[in-house]
């Protein structure tokens, strides 16, 4: 293809970055086609190593297949570039000697049988949440790249990149700075994460909230909560949201009497960099907790509704008498029930009773919003 028509095609591909679906896949294609090369990449990984989007211009199906299976996590090409300024250029042929690229199993087995025996990689974004390349790759070896690399065309393009990304970049923290300002007004803090979890951007009221020794915290820079159970609804409701056609909400413990609210939805597709799909959180924290229901009660614990009412007017303070005298009944048959729900639950003093009934909790995970 004409070189110069590659340059104004790339250029116009770039000059409108700031669309709020960029037209990523012409990028792709203008690049591979400036840069001299056979298919195109845009991978992007967060901090704990996991793979974004893979998204790709002119690769075989069963090559990114491959790669996204199973390759990745044996992607040599990461670890070398780590750390690199955006727009920074790496070439495979410069970075590895023949004779390792020939002892390399990801070079051996997945570059050479799919057509990408020399990677021309460019650094789209770097920081502690997040990291992206733009990678044209070539069948044949060139020796010449660097050269080419540094051509007044290939230099233009990239300033432009550096600047158009740059500028997307604003608007995101233009938006959610408004976000956060709007929000803040009803008592509620906002975060956009990946599906694994990893925060990309907090509020100052979120950042708080993680920080000021509640259960759901900040670990790696990923959401995290010390139970078990609640890591794992955490996880999942993260995995869902981006697919998620109704917002799905979580009630988690802090531990201390009170519960953190959250509602995940998929962030806007102008908050991502290329395809990647992020997860939008509203967060609020409830420091006094209601009493819990006689319906949820039963729920927590697979007891009767009278045992609930029971167990509800303990928590409530009542001794056994007065709730029997309020209900109408003997306090034999509330002492009964007392027994009963002693057994069921597994205590021996009216005090574990009342601390397990406190903390009763709502399903972790619901879909919808609540009401």
């Amino acid at each position: 293809m004409n070189r110069n028509l590659a340059l104004r095609r790339t250029l116009d591909a770039i000059s409108h970055l700031g669309a709020p679906e960029p037209p990523w896949a012409a990028l792709l294609q203008g690049m591979q086609q400036l840069v001299g090369g056979d298919s195109a990449t845009l991978i992007q990984i967060d901090s704990g190593g996991e793979l974004l989007n893979f998204q790709q211009n002119d690769v075989s199906p069963a090559a990114e297949r491959a790669y996204v299976e199973h390759f990745f996590a044996h992607d040599i090409l990461i670890p070398p570039t780590f750390g690199a300024p955006p727009g920074s250029w790496f070439d495979t042929q410069e970075l590895f000697s023949s004779s390792l690229r020939s002892k390399e199993g990801f070079y051996v087995d997945f570059m050479c049988p799919h057509g990408m025996r020399q990677c021309l990689i460019f650094i789209v974004e770097e920081s502690p949440q997040r990291r992206g390349a733009l990678t044209v790759q070539r069948s044949m070896p060139a020796s010449h790249a660097r050269r080419h690399l540094e051509s007044a065309a290939v230099r233009r393009v990239d300033g432009a990149l550096r600047r158009g990304l740059a500028q997307r970049d604003a608007m995101t923290r233009q938006w959610f700075d408004t976000a956060e300002s709007a929000f803040q007004g009803f008592g509620e803090a906002i975060c956009l994460a990946t599906p694994q979890g990893t925060v990309l951007r907090a509020s100052a009221r979120a950042r708080e909230l993680l920080g000021q020794g509640h259960s759901l915290r900040l670990r790696g820079g990923r959401l995290w909560h010390p139970g078990a159970e609640v890591q794992r609804a955490l996880q999942a409701a993260l995995a869902q949201a981006p697919q998620a056609r109704e917002p799905i909400c979580l009630s988690i413990p802090d531990g201390r009497g009170g519960q953190s609210r959250l509602e995940l939805v998929r962030a806007a597709p102008a908050l991502s960099l290329g395809r990647e799909a992020l997860v939008f959180i509203r967060m609020r924290h409830d420091g006094a907790r209601t009493p819990p229901s006689v319906d949820s009660l039963c729920s927590a614990f697979g007891i009767t509704h009278a045992e609930a009412r029971v167990l509800a007017a303990l928590i409530a303070g009542q001794s056994p008498k007065q709730h029997a005298g309020a209900q109408g009944v003997s306090v034999h048959t509330v002492r009964s029930q007392l027994g009963s729900l002693m057994a069921k639950m597994g205590c021996t003093r009216q005090a574990e009773l009342v601390r397990k009934g406190l903390f009763a909790q709502p399903p972790l995970l619901q879909s919808g919003r609540p009401a």
